[in-house]
C-alpha cells in the first residue's frame, strides 16, 4: 500500500474511537515452518545461516525450543488481491491478522475501541488494557492512503511474528479509521520498507528483529499462491529464502533508492520484443500490499489494447480494464527485462477474476515518472509470478520463478 508522506504528531491523551471523516493528504532440513490456519483467502542467501535456538511462542504463551535458520509464516489469500498473516501483540499475546507491506514502513494496529464507520462488520481485537507490556507515547499519528486513512496514538508493546519476539516495538494504535480494511479480517499493517517510524526516530519491526538479535540475516521473501489452485500455501519467509517455493536462479537488481524497494529495469515487452514499453529503462518499486501493476498511463493503455482488454471504469488514478475470460489462456506473457534477463509474467497471474469478470491487473497512472524515467509499481499480481527476495543487508532485490 502506498503511504503518503504525512505523519502528524501532537501531544494528546488517548481519545475514544469515533467514526468521523478525516481529511488526509493526497537445504531445507534446518528450516522451521510455523504453520497457522489456511484460507482463501550475492549467493550467500542459499547457504543456511548459523543454527541457533529460538523460543517459539503461540497465543497461549507456551514455549517450544527449536533449531532454525529461517522462519516461514503462512499467509492467507484473499481473492488473489491481498495476502495477510498472523502476529501476536502484548502480554499475554493477542493474535491478530495483519498485511505485510513492502511499500511502507508503517506499523499500526486497530484498537479494540475503534468502531470505524457504521458499515464495518469486522470486530477489532487488540485490547491494550489487557497487555501488561503496553505503553502509550501520548503522541498522535495519522497515515493517509490516497482517499483513505487511519489515525490514533503512538504506542509500544511486544510483537511476535512466527515466534520471533521484538520487545517494546513502536506502532500506531488506530482509534479512528476512514475506509482502511473495513470489511476484511485484517487488524493492521506491518511495514517492511525502509523509512523509520515515529518521526524517523525508531526502526520498524523487521529492523528491530535484526537489531535485537532475534533474526540474524536481514532478508525476507514472499511466495504468493493462486486462489483455488493446488499451489503450496502463501508464505512470508524471514531470514532468507525457501527453495521449495521457487525454481531456477534469482535475477538480482541493486536498489536505486535508500528509502524504498526500488530498482531499475531495462524495458517491458510483448511477443519476445515485438512490442516494447519504457524502452529507455524504467524505475520499479515492489509493493506487497498493492493489488495492481501500475505503469505509465500511455504504456498501459497500449499494453491492455494489445491484450484485447477494454476500459471498464476509472476509480481515482486507477483505470480498470476487462478481458474476455475465454481468451485468458491464449494471452501472451508480459516480460519485464531486468539486467538483460526476461521475467515472463503469465496471464494466470496478471488476469484477476472478480465477480465473474476477468480484469487486467495492469492499470495506468498519469505523470508516473521517477528520475526522468517511467515508474512501474509491481504489486501482488507480479509477485504471484515471481518469488521475491528482499535483501536489506546487500541492498538488492531478487526474483525467481514461483512454483505453481
Amino acid at each position: 500500500m502506498h503511504l503518503l508522506p504525512a505523519v502528524v504528531l501532537t501531544i494528546i491523551l488517548i481519545p475514544s474511537c469515533g467514526a468521523r471523516v478525516l481529511n488526509f493528504p493526497v537445504s531445507t532440513s534446518n528450516r522451521l515452518r510455523v504453520h497457522f490456519h489456511k484460507g482463501q483467502l550475492q549467493q550467500r542467501l542459499h547457504t543456511p545461516a548459523r543454527l541457533r535456538t529460538l523460543s517459539i511462542q503461540d497465543g497461549n504463551r507456551k514455549h517450544v525450543s527449536a533449531q532454525a535458520s529461517t522462519i516461514d509464516i503462512e499467509l492467507q489469500n484473499l481473492n488473489d488481491t491481498m495476502y495477510y498473516g498472523p502476529i501476536t501483540v502484548g502480554t499475554p499475546g493477542q493474535q491478530l491478522n495483519v498485511a505485510f507491506d513492502t511499500g511502507s514502513s508503517a506499523n499500526w494496529i486497530f484498537s479494540k475501541r475503534c468502531l470505524s464507520s457504521p458499515d464495518t462488520r469486522v470486530p477489532r481485537k487488540y485490547n491494550n488494557a489487557s497487555s501488561t507490556t503496553y505503553k502509550s507515547k501520548l503522541l498522535r499519528f495519522a497515515f493517509g492512503y490516497f482517499t483513505k486513512g487511519v489515525s490514533g496514538v503512538w504506542a509500544e508493546d511486544n510483537i511476535s511474528v512466527g515466534g520471533l519476539t521484538v520487545e517494546n516495538q513502536t506502532f500506531g494504535l488506530a482509534t479512528v479509521n476512514h475506509g482502511v480494511y473495513e470489511n476484511v479480517d485484517i487488524d493492521g499493517m506491518i511495514g517492511l520498507g525502509f523509512f523509520k517510524i515515529f518521526g524517523g526516530k525508531e526502526p520498524n519491526l523487521f529492523d528491530n528483529m535484526v537489531r535485537q538479535g532475534v533474526l540474524q540475516n536481514p532478508v525476507f521473501s514472499f511466495y504468493f499462491n493462486r486462489k483455488d489452485s493446488d499451489d503450496p500455501s502463501s508464505r512470508l519467509t524471514l531470514g532468507g529464502t525457501n527453495p521449495d517455493l521457487y525454481t531456477g536462479d534469482f535475477t538480482f537488481a541493486n536498489l536505486t533508492s535508500p528509502f524504498r524497494w526500488h530498482f531499475e529495469g531495462d524495458w517491458v515487452q510483448l511477443y519476445g520484443g515485438e512490442v516494447k514499453f519504457s524502452e529507455n529503462g524504467f524505475q520499479a518499486v515492489v509493493e506487497s500490499d498493492n493489488d495492481m501493476i501500475v505503469g505509465p498511463n500511455e504504456d498501459v493503455s497500449v499494453l491492455n489494447m494489445k491484450l484485447g482488454a477494454t476500459l471498464l471504469s476509472q476509480h481515482g488514478y486507477r483505470y480498470v480494464y476487462e478481458i474476455n475470460c475465454d481468451s485468458v489462456d491464449s494471452l501472451p506473457d508480459v516480460e519485464f527485462v531486468v539486467n538483460g534477463k526476461k521475467l515472463a509474467l503469465s496471464s494466470k497471474d496478471y488476469v484477476v477474476k472478480k465477480n465473474g469478470r476477468c480484469l487486467s491487473a495492469f492499470t495506468g497512472k498519469k505523470n508516473s515518472m521517477v528520475r526522468r524515467q517511467p515508474q512501474w509499481i509491481l504489486g501482488t499480481p507480479f509477485m504471484r509470478g515471481f518469488y521475491t527476495q528482499f535483501d536489506k543487508g546487500s541492498g538488492r532485490i531478487g526474483f525467481a520463478k514461483a512454483k505453481h
